[in-house]
């Protein structure tokens, strides 16, 4: 045979065998069934998997999610005594809920993560198919009120990678303060506040406006209700992702949805927190160089005296993490806890300490064998940072307690 005929043949072979191979290696659709399974199949092999927890507003207590068999269960804990007990009776839950939903749930499959206690905690609030639920745990009945808009926080939309707080421009949506007597709102995208019940307001800020809104989902009140904090924010650029379903399952046309992804290089929203000082009506200025560039930073959160507020700023990039405390007389910033890593920091949700006189936070950067836990004790004015070695050989990835002694 001549050479280069034997050549052809050669590569007519190898041809046919490669299409041969790619026909026997193509995915069905009993491939795909089979993936979409693979979380119902194994979630419930890993048992007692704690998820973050949620302190109840007010108290000692605090709430979390665990993974049991078959599901999940929320458990209720003292913070002092360390009892804990079921957050509420499951099973009578699920059959409330099934019957106002139409849907069929579970003791262990309850359908939402996250809920919180309200009318002293004899009932409870959670959102479902962006409607706010509410369901009492005296009768064990559930309620469903009108949906939510899409301009409310826990509103769920496909810009699930944007969770920037909308601009909203509402003065029926007011924040009360904890004495009961102002209420705060923006409206014209600046903050006012009024007497409560009443109609007379006035302006605390002029700077905003539709590219520099004031936030109303970010107003929170000192304890004392002598100061108010919020963010102003600067949205960033708005990439959109475009899908195409092309066979549905719920209808015969092909269906459209987008989301808010951004890229690498992007601009981001950027928030900026402003104090203001209500009895005298003005604002008082927060230097912004301790957290100049925000992947994100946390909702503010007051100390129990009022004495200021902290937040967390994750710097866009995640190698630097901060707890930054503003004092609220004279608005001065200052760095509690400050995580540097070459690699990332691990920006998992940290729970803070209700104690009234000490911040403990838990933080590590994940850069294999040498971690660290960051320890704020601001009463004494002093931080501390307790590091692993690499000799040991394990990085420590957060606190689980820590005495009110300590």
């Amino acid at each position: 045979m001549p050479k280069k005929c034997w050549m052809l043949s050669c590569c007519l072979f190898a041809w046919l065998g490669f299409g041969a191979a790619s026909i026997h290696a193509q995915v069905t659709r009993a491939d795909y069934e089979r993936a979409a399974q693979l979380r119902d199949k194994y979630k419930g092999l890993a048992l007692n998997i704690v998820e973050s927890p949620s302190w109840v507003e007010d108290t000692d207590t605090f709430w979390y999610r665990k993974t049991v068999e078959g599901g999940h269960a929320f458990v209720l804990v003292d913070a002092n005594t360390k009892i804990k007990k079921t957050a509420f009776d499951h099973d009578k839950l699920a059959a409330a809920l099934s019957e106002a939903d139409g849907e069929k749930y579970t003791g262990v499959t309850l359908p939402f993560a996250r809920f919180r206690y309200v009318d002293k905690q004899v009932a409870i609030e959670f959102v479902l198919k962006n409607h706010r639920w509410h369901c009492d745990l005296i009768n064990y009945a559930c309620t469903k009120p009108e949906p939510l808009r899409a301009d409310d926080q826990e509103y769920e939309s496909d810009d699930d990678y944007d969770n920037t707080p909308r601009a909203i421009n509402n003065d029926t949506r007011a924040e009360a303060s904890p004495d009961g007597k102002l209420e705060a709102f923006v409206e014209n995208y600046n903050v006012f506040v009024r007497e409560k019940g009443k109609a007379d307001k006035t302006a605390l800020s002029t700077d905003g406006s539709e590219d520099n809104y004031y936030a109303y989902g970010t107003l929170v009140w000192s304890p004392d209700s002598r100061h108010l904090v919020a963010y102003r924010i600067r949205p960033g650029y708005k990439r959109e992702v475009h899908y195409v379903e092309s066979s549905p399952a719920d209808q015969l046309q092909p269906k459209y949805s987008m989301m808010v992804y951004p890229k690498a290089g992007d601009v981001l929203a950027l928030p900026q927190p402003v104090l203001f000082d209500v009895p005298s009506k003005h604002e008082i200025p927060i230097a912004n160089s301790l957290f100049p560039n925000p992947f994100e930073l946390s909702p503010a959160v007051w100390w129990k005296d009022s004495r200021g507020f902290t937040f967390e700023y994750n710097q866009r990039g995640h190698q630097d993490y901060r707890v930054i405390e503003v004092d609220a007389a004279s608005g001065v910033p200052r760095v509690l806890i400050d995580e540097e890593s070459k690699t990332f920091v691990d920006y998992r949700p940290l729970v803070p300490d209700q104690f009234d006189t000490t911040a403990k936070r838990s933080c590590g950067p994940q850069n294999g064998a040498d971690g660290s836990i960051c320890i704020s004790m601001t009463a004494r004015q002093e931080r501390s940072r307790i590091r692993s070695r690499k000799a040991i050989g394990w990085c420590v990835m957060s606190i689980t307690s820590i005495p009110r002694s300590e």
